[in-house]
């Protein structure tokens, strides 16, 4: 095909053209692939399809198209508000423009529809909405199986060409109808052949229904317990939210439900059920086959792709185990932004770069709208640089496991992100889970581990070591819980205690990349700096058991001064906590809260600790480490 104008403005509906909903689009290389990203009319800075303020009249789109040849084009945003909805038939044209598939969709929809800024693909224009049930998108089509079909009537925008495609409308119709059968088609539980849809995955629906319809039970008069056991039976056939919606769907169509059925209800039973059923039960295990070492190094001649080199890969998991208190969360948040700009992690780290999702249940979201900022100025790093990069998700309160968080991904597309990272690990453990038991562990990663391959991207979870020191143990044994938490992870990172208590030394097990070497980093707040002068060899100290006497029992210490010591090494860190974090931490592990003012006022006095300023809400900080003090100029000069 020749190269076409950009636009043929003409041609696009007037009704569209009245609308302020339009931005213009640029084509941008992000992660080594084409990316239409939305720009804001008036300013030429990035829009967002969910926030009207960054959008404008078709005019001023147009004009600033024509002003600016980098531009690649204009685009028109759905919103919730409007009557429209989008079809985007992707790959479906030769070259030389005609119909490989896709044109008996076309005919159906019969509404105004025009070619792609690609020339490979068509989108149709329709009033009419997306029935709250239906997913976004699916591929498998075309002889080729690489086609695709999406379906969207809010935030998201369509880049419009205004190349109408022959023989269809230049007006946009009603087509309620005809979507509604598009989605039945696409998505709906009685299709009979879903395109690229796993035969197991549709052996798990097809049982999973056929189980509900032979339920006998003796229900309540609202129907809510026959409601929570096909939920149940959705769980045990480990069926994604959307399919346990289609499936228990289908089963009220045949079966009615004397309630009222809502997705929102259906979800908060799924997730009780959860807690009750035990996922995946049902569905027998894959049957045991092999191959050929010659046919497996053939299918798979090469690694995945490194996404932190000489530590993780995507797909993979990764933890990251340190005693509390220790700055682990802020070593992964400047991780976090090492993905996020693709710059160097502690300067021996490369990193790919990538969006990066952020599940913090730990901090309150205005703490972290604090904390991510101060690590961007110790590192030098622009808020535009990564203000549509990094994503986070405060959840602290919430109550959500990994089973929910992992139904709550299922909305994310594959290579959304690059990096998620989920802080802290163990509040995302399921209800009456034990991280000390083996098998249960293993189950979690397992779960972790299929989102993982689902989504393209790798996990960080952040973990907690157990209590006491923890440099007598090798690097597979420290993180608290089974063992089989560093087992089931791919590369097992962990910081631990150097002599000097503002250094910390990193050591990591990997299992895809040659072994590394440990090195020492020092904690200058809010970051850690490599602190190569340092051996990592030299860790805190472990305290000598004394051989007990035959004579007695050996007693603990009563020195106060011994106490005090021991007081700081356990509960102050170089970073600076309050009075109270401190106090809490100690009382935690068992000691009186009393006896712990005490020991902290006692470790201040002989300078094994040190008091801070007062943060912003007044109260008295300590820390391990004097306070730097502020540099002075004198501004007055002598005449």
């Amino acid at each position: 095909m020749t190269n076409p104008p950009r636009v043929e403005y003409d041609n696009i509906p007037d009704e569209l053209k009245a609308i302020p909903q339009w931005v213009c689009w640029q084509t941008i290389v992000r992660d080594g692939k084409p990316t239409k990203v939305t720009i804001e009319p008036s300013t030429r800075r990035f829009a967002k399809a969910n926030d009207p303020s960054t959008w404008d009249t078709y005019e001023a789109a147009c004009d600033t198209l024509k002003r600016h040849p980098n531009l690649s084009g204009i685009g028109f945003v759905f919103t919730a508000e409007d009557p429209y909805a989008g079809v985007d038939i992707d790959r479906c044209l030769n070259a030389d423009g005609a119909f490989v598939w896709g044109a008996d969709t076309v005919a159906a929809l019969a509404t105004y529809t025009e070619v792609s800024p690609s020339g490979t693909g068509v989108k149709a224009f329709l009033r009419a909405s997306k029935r709250g049930v239906s997913n976004c998108r699916k591929d498998g089509f075309g002889p080729d199986g690489v086609g695709e079909i999406e379906v969207y009537d809010q935030n998201r925008f369509f880049a419009v060409t205004g190349r109408t495609m022959p023989d269809t409308p230049h007006q946009i119709a009603d087509g309620q109808d005809a979507l509604d059968s598009l989605c039945n088609w696409l998505w709906g539980d009685d299709a009979p052949d879903k395109p690229n849809a796993a035969p197991r995955r549709r052996k798990a629906f097809n049982e999973c229904l056929a189980d509900l319809m032979a339920m006998d039970l003796i229900d309540h008069k609202d129907g809510s317990h026959r409601l929570f056991a096909a939920c149940c039976r959705c769980v045990e056939y480990d069926l994604r939210d959307q399919e346990a919606l289609e499936c228990i769907s289908a089963y009220h169509w045949k079966r009615p439900l004397p309630m009222l059925l809502n997705n929102d209800a259906v979800l908060r039973r799924l997730r009780d059920a959860e807690c009750k059923a035990d996922r995946g039960c049902k569905i027998p295990s894959e049957p045991f086959t092999f191959k050929p070492i010659g046919q497996l190094i053939a299918e798979h001649p090469e690694l995945r792709k490194p996404v932190i080199h000489g530590l993780l890969r995507e797909g993979e998991t990764m933890n990251v185990i340190a005693s509390p208190k220790v700055g682990k969360s802020w070593l992964v948040t400047d991780l976090a932004l090492s993905v996020a700009t693709g710059q160097p992690w502690l300067d021996g780290y490369a990193c790919e770069r990538g969006d990066v999702l952020i599940v913090d249940n730990e901090l309150h979201s205005e703490t972290t709208a604090n904390r991510i900022p101060k690590v961007m100025n110790a590192r030098g790093i622009d808020l535009a640089d990564v203000a549509d990069r990094i994503f986070v998700v405060n959840v602290r309160g919430r109550l959500q496991d990994i089973q929910s968080l992992a139904a709550d991904f299922e909305s994310i597309e594959p290579g959304r992100f690059k990096l998620i990272v989920l802080d802290a690990f163990y509040r995302f453990m399921p209800k009456n889970t034990d991280e000390n038991d083996n098998a249960a562990m293993a189950g979690v990663y397992n779960l972790i581990d299929a989102v993982a391959s689902r989504l393209r991207c790798c996990f960080v979870l952040v973990h907690h070591s157990s209590k006491g020191n923890q440099s007598g143990k090798s690097v597979t044994d420290v993180g608290a819980g089974a063992g089989s938490q560093s087992r089931a992870t791919d590369t097992h990172l962990i910081l631990r205690q150097y002599e000097q208590p503002d250094a910390i030394v990193l050591d990591a097990a990997v299992r895809s990349w040659p072994p590394i070497e440990p090195r020492c980093l020092r904690f200058a707040f809010p970051t850690f700096m490599p602190a190569d002068d340092l051996d990592p060899l030299d860790l805190k100290p472990e305290r000598p058991r004394r051989k007990k006497q035959r004579e007695a029992p050996e007693t603990p210490s009563t020195d106060p001064e011994e106490l005090a010591e021991q007081f700081a090494c356990d509960f102050v860190s170089p970073e600076p906590q309050t009075m109270a974090a401190i106090l809490d931490t100690a009382v935690e592990s068992g000691m009186a809260r009393r006896a712990a003012e005490r020991l902290l006022k006692r470790a201040e006095r002989s300078g094994r600790l040190h008091r801070w300023s007062r943060d912003a809400n007044r109260h008295v900080r300590f820390a391990s480490v004097a306070e730097p003090k502020p540099v002075v100029t004198d501004s007055t000069h002598t005449p």
